[in-house]
């Protein structure tokens, strides 16, 4: 049995008044076995999910707290395997700032690994938007997607430039967060790399 740890981030200072009403815009990733998973948007077809040492996620993020979720009992090979999988799901190029966030990814893997979804607050300023989304100017979020728009999850995952995602298929780890991933924490894939 290992520990699950969802660890929540700030990303705006006015979480510091708004957060109390239940509502913020934050940054979540899910903590096991000493590696963070976390979900982020880039411009290609292939895994947006990351790794990372726990509470050290990239970009101009502010550590708030950390929730315990409860205890897997999923072994460190397989949760690898888990977030792999759940990555040709969470592609970059499916980003979406309030149908298909950081949020969204934490709150599908804690569920996955605890049978437990994340505290609705973290997420819930998303929600609000979704349902206000015609009040929101047009310029600060994208189009809502329909549900016919999901992606094929059948479709082959062509080799990806290297060096753009630290989880992709192939199991190789790259560099795009630089070496912020302490190596104890690195998993050897099937084909003797290593994340």
């Amino acid at each position: 049995m290992a520990p699950v740890t969802l660890n929540v981030y700030d990303l705006a200072p006015h979480n510091n008044w708004t957060y109390w009403c239940g509502v913020g815009i934050f940054h979540s990733g899910v903590e096991v076995y000493g590696v963070e998973y976390a979900y982020g948007g880039h411009d290609y077809d292939y895994s947006g999910v990351f790794a990372t040492n726990p509470r050290d996620a990239p970009g101009q993020v502010i550590f708030r707290e950390s929730i315990p979720m409860g205890e897997t009992e999923l072994s460190q090979q397989e949760i690898h395997h888990l977030v792999q999988r759940m990555g040709n799901e969470y592609k970059g190029n499916n980003y979406h700032l309030l149908q298909r966030n950081c949020n969204h990814f934490a709150n599908d893997l804690c569920t996955q690994l605890v049978g437990k979804e994340a505290p609705s607050w973290v997420n819930r300023l998303a929600g609000i938007a979704v349902v206000l989304h015609c009040l929101i100017p047009t310029a600060w979020v994208p189009p809502l997607q329909t549900p016919s728009a999901a992606p094929i999850l059948d479709q082959p995952i062509g080799r990806p430039d290297e060096g753009k995602s630290l989880l992709m298929p192939t199991g190789q780890r790259s560099d795009v967060y630089g070496e912020r991933l302490q190596p104890s924490a690195l998993l050897s894939s099937s084909s003797g790399t290593r994340i």
